[in-house]
């Protein structure tokens, strides 16, 4: 084997290599993406629950049906979120359950907003006390740069755990709620646009992974050209075909 057939099998096998692992890491995501997927399947289908003394990981997607009063005077938004390519914000409102329980945060949906971060909050507002049903979600631990807009007081970026702790000290439970369609009595014009249940989708996973083992066969393949052609080809200043021989 020469040196460049040497050199072309080498670079084909890492390259293949490279490839073929990163596809099977993205097989890896995609059976994680499943698994989470079931236990969101899982969680969804089970009865309502109120999950105040689930330990945190246990409530996540968990169905809450709860009746109780809004707190439309400690309302806030979080920015950047669109509903059918429009930009908007949802709105997150603190809810006092009838029971004895510490507010709830109450994710009510999603209204338009030019800026997706200003919007006339007294302009969304519905009926005080409502049974919401919803299912629970989690606030973010931790999170990069500013969690709330310098210019607008009541815009958030993120739903950050200790931001939310510390802006209501009177306590506030350690998660949040996200309101259903069906909840309650029906919204008034211009109300918050409830958001759907958690999505099941599987992720662009299954498809990057067939795009590396395309990629490793590539590889192979080139790899394997460049060897049979340098086979093929004639010695270096031998072309092949014998010189006539004339004879005088």
């Amino acid at each position: 084997m020469s040196k460049r057939q040497f050199l072309a099998a080498l670079i084909g096998l890492v390259t293949a290599a490279a490839c073929a692992r990163l596809g099977l890491w993205q097989i890896d995501r995609l059976h994680q993406r499943q698994l989470v997927n079931d236990l969101k399947v899982a969680r969804l289908v089970a009865p309502p629950t109120l999950p105040f003394g689930l330990l945190a990981g246990t409530r996540m997607w968990r169905r809450i049906t709860v009746s109780g009063t809004f707190e439309f005077d400690h309302q806030f938004v979080l920015t950047g979120q669109s509903h059918d390519g429009a930009p908007g914000v949802y709105v997150i409102t603190p809810f006092t359950p009838d029971e004895a329980a510490e507010p709830i945060l109450v994710n009510r949906g999603w209204v338009y907003s030019a800026d997706a971060q200003t919007v006339e909050l007294r302009k969304v507002d519905e009926a005080p006390h409502q049974t919401i049903n919803g299912y629970v979600d989690e606030f973010v631990v931790r999170g990069d740069g500013p969690v709330r807009s310098t210019s607008t007081p009541y815009a958030w970026r993120r739903l950050d755990a200790s931001e939310i702790f510390a802006a209501f000290p009177a306590g506030i439970a350690p998660f949040y709620l996200v309101a259903q369609a069906d909840s309650g009595a029906p919204p008034k014009p211009g109300a918050p646009v409830r958001l759907p249940l958690p999505s099941l989708d599987e992720g662009p996973h299954r498809g990057y992974a067939i795009q590396w083992f395309a990629f490793a066969l590539i590889a192979l393949g080139g790899a394997g050209v460049i060897i049979w052609r340098d086979r093929r080809a004639p010695p270096a200043g031998n072309p092949g075909v014998s010189p006539r021989v004339h004879i005088m």
